[in-house]
This record gives C-alpha cells, sequence and structure tokens, in this order.
C-alpha cells in the first residue's frame, strides 16, 4: 500500500508570486530592482497525489481574459507541468537544464515561445508545498525575460 501526502485530497490556497526582469541590456537587474514586474495570484483548489506525481487543480482570472480559466500543475521529480483549459489552452514545461517550446495564448494572439529553466526546487513541509522556479523565456532565440516564481500550496481542509 502507499503512502499518501498530507495533503492528499485536500482543499489548498495557492499562492503564485512571479517576478519577470528585463533580459539583455548589459548589466545584470537584481529580482529586488523596481525594473522588475511583479504579479501575484491567490486561488482556492484541490492537490491530490497519483504515483509519483503531485496535481493541483485550481481556477485563475488571467488579466484581459472575461472569464476565468481552469489551471492545472503537476511535478514529478525534477519536473513541473503548467496547464491552462480554456478558450484558449496553453502548456508551458519547466526542466531544469532543458528548453521546451511551447504556445503561449494571450487575448491579443499565441506566441510561440522557449522555456529554459535553470532552478526548480520543492519543498514539503506540514500541510504545504512550496516550489521555486527560476527560468528564462525566450521567443524567436531572442532574450524576452528572465522569471523567478514562487508557489505556496497549503492545506486549509477537507
Amino acid at each position: 500500500m502507499q503512502e499518501r501526502g498530507k495533503l492528499d485530497n485536500q482543499k489548498v490556497q495557492i499562492i503564485v508570486q512571479t517576478i519577470n526582469r528585463p533580459s539583455g541590456g548589459g548589466e545584470a537587474v537584481s529580482w529586488e530592482s523596481a525594473r522588475c514586474h511583479r504579479m501575484e495570484l491567490k486561488a482556492e483548489g484541490e492537490y491530490y497525489e497519483k504515483g509519483d506525481a503531485h496535481y493541483c487543480l485550481y481556477e485563475e482570472q488571467p488579466e484581459g481574459w472575461e472569464e476565468p480559466c481552469k489551471a492545472m500543475l503537476k511535478w514529478k521529480g525534477t519536473v513541473l507541468e503548467r496547464l491552462v483549459r480554456g478558450k484558449t489552452p496553453s502548456r508551458m514545461v519547466f526542466e531544469p537544464g532543458k528548453c521546451h517550446r511551447d504556445f503561449y495564448h494571450t487575448p491579443y494572439g499565441s506566441l510561440l515561445l522557449e522555456t529554459e529553466t535553470g532552478r526548480f526546487e520543492v519543498t514539503e513541509g506540514q500541510d504545504a508545498f512550496f516550489l521555486v522556479l527560476e527560468y528564462g523565456i525566450k521567443q524567436d532565440g531572442l532574450p524576452v525575460s528572465e522569471n523567478r516564481m514562487e508557489i505556496r500550496i497549503m492545506g486549509i481542509g477537507k
């Protein structure tokens, strides 16, 4: 019998904080710089485990979209996948040392972006997970931004 995670089949609060810093231009910009763009998303969802994979399902309201969309985070080992379902589905894969190409949909059209992950760490606490990602985004081979994403998943009860 497989042991289940502390959060298995539980309602959770998800907090996603993203910092985007400009790429190129010579000097390095710190993550604390005012030149960085910061975003935060808070949502409630469901967490569960299946085999060796962890899943977190929730709804989010992307800026510029009229309707919310369904999102899923799935992580297994050193790979995180983010799927968005709705009018314009999208998929992003984060895997350290690898570059993944996927379409990113906006209200203004779709972009083919390359995501290259430098860091992905998962820390498990009592009734919580903390995920940290650092990745770069390129379009047509040219750097667009460097990004840091911190994801907190905390149990709020069954």
